[in-house]
Parts: C-alpha cells; sequence; structure tokens
C-alpha cells in the first residue's frame, strides 16, 4: 500500500514540474527575426536551456541566429532562410 501511494505522489509532482515548465514564456527582449512568435519561443527556450540568460536577443544574420542574454553565454543556430525555421546545428559558447 505505501509503495503505490508513493508511486502515486512521485507520479502527480512529475507531471505537475512538467506542466509548470512547458508553460513558461521566455522573456525576449530583441528580436529581428521573422518568426513565429511560438517559433521565437522555441528557439529561445533552446538557447536558454543550453545556458543563455534571460531576456534574450534574437539577431538573424545570412542563416544563423545570433541568442544572447544577461550572461556571457551565447548561442549561433544555423536556421537557413525562410519564415520558419530550419535548424542544421547548434553552438554555444
Amino acid at each position: 500500500m505505501n509503495k503505490s501511494i508513493r508511486n502515486s505522489l512521485f507520479l502527480t509532482l512529475g507531471i505537475m514540474l512538467s506542466v509548470s515548465t512547458i508553460a513558461k514564456d521566455i522573456n525576449v527582449s530583441d528580436n529581428n527575426t521573422p518568426y513565429s512568435p511560438a517559433d521565437v519561443q522555441k528557439l529561445a527556450s533552446t538557447a536558454v536551456k543550453m545556458g543563455v540568460t534571460e531576456p534574450v536577443n534574437l539577431r538573424l544574420n545570412a542563416g544563423n541566429l545570433t541568442v544572447t542574454g544577461s550572461s556571457k553565454t551565447s548561442c549561433v543556430i544555423k536556421v537557413g532562410s525562410g519564415a520558419t525555421p530550419q535548424i542544421a546545428g547548434i553552438s554555444c559558447k
């Protein structure tokens, strides 16, 4: 009985944490991309997970999207050209 209660508790906590993580919008202070707000959030979220801190700045130049923030970490995401990003690689320093 105790095992099933413990497992239910862990499952509930896991679901609550995953839902709260999904719902968080990344604070974007500057963006010069033609991408939709949903695509911007996905790209910004990827950069934040790689170490860029909020608020983030997105700068698109010749198919390379540079994402910077208030930390020294920055990411260059190769997205190609077009209205939707086609990720070909990510490099963070």
